[in-house]
């Protein structure tokens, strides 16, 4: 089998006022978004924990834990990188867990067609487009909660915890609260606090990795993309490593010059 080639480097990086510092290994070669996400796991993963000590700093405890999984029932956008990746993930299970989960997919998916949820998210999500209003944010606000009263939980929930842990969306690894975990089975604005945390890279991998493949916005929630994997074709490009990865800082930083590895060298992994 051939090795693929990887830079090795140490960064140095802003984020919202947050300086990081971390060791990261990227592809060296021309490669698909997919191919970048654990690095862009890491990443994130590294902007919550500082977002945990600094909450844990103010004396704000994390309500998150495993066996919880009220969050998990919520609609939640991925990126199309992450929806092809969490299909293969699905098909590389044996069964007949993969088929389990292939059917729960196909349950919550239609029971929200079923309800016009996706049509009416889309239609909201092009009204939002052309200007945003306090009654579209209403209407907004009484469709998400419509969607939590269905309580139709993540496909990839087992026994209130995330059986593809490791996997999870990049979304997944920044929602956290310090409000009661109780309050996370019927949020409201008014009784939800989120851990905040210094850059979103969730929505920076969503840009980065958008094609016209994702015109209707419902069609990445989190409970299609299984639908999504098999109705359209991947339109990404191959860019190298590094290049994929200036680019996801441009816009988490929101700067012309994010910060780069500092020292890089090719090494076979």
């Amino acid at each position: 089998m051939q090795t693929e080639e990887m830079l090795a480097g140490d960064l140095k990086l802003e984020i919202g006022g947050e300086h990081f510092e971390m060791n990261l290994t990227i592809p060296a070669t021309p490669v698909k978004p997919q191919r970048m996400l654990p690095v862009f796991q890491k990443i994130t993963n590294e902007i919550v924990a500082r977002g945990v000590e600094r909450s844990e700093a103010a004396r704000k405890a994390i309500s998150c834990k495993a066996g919880c999984g009220a969050c998990c029932r919520q609609p939640l956008l991925i990126s199309e990188a992450e929806a092809f990746n969490l299909a293969e993930l699905v098909e590389s299970m044996p069964e007949p867990r993969r088929g389990t989960i292939k059917k729960r997919f196909a349950d919550g998916r239609e029971h929200f067609a079923k309800l016009e949820w996706f049509d009416r998210f889309d239609e909201f999500s092009r009204q939002a487009r052309a200007g945003h209003s306090e009654e579209l944010g209403r209407k907004f606000v009484g469709l998400l909660t419509e969607y939590l009263e269905q309580r139709i939980p993540c496909p990839f929930l087992e026994n209130d915890s995330c059986s593809i842990y490791e996997s999870r969306p990049l979304i997944c690894r920044e929602y956290l609260v310090t409000s009661p975990a109780e309050n996370c089975a019927n949020p409201k604005p008014t009784n939800i606090e989120k851990m905040p945390i210094s850059g979103d890279a969730s929505k920076a991998f969503a840009m980065l990795c958008k094609t016209s493949n994702s015109e209707n916005p419902s069609s990445l929630l989190l409970i299609r993309l299984l639908e999504f994997a098999e109705t359209h074709e991947e339109k990404f490009e191959e860019k190298i490593g590094p290049a994929w990865a200036d680019d996801f800082f441009r816009l988490l930083t929101n700067r012309k010059d994010p910060g780069l590895p500092e020292k890089a060298q090719a090494e076979r992994l």
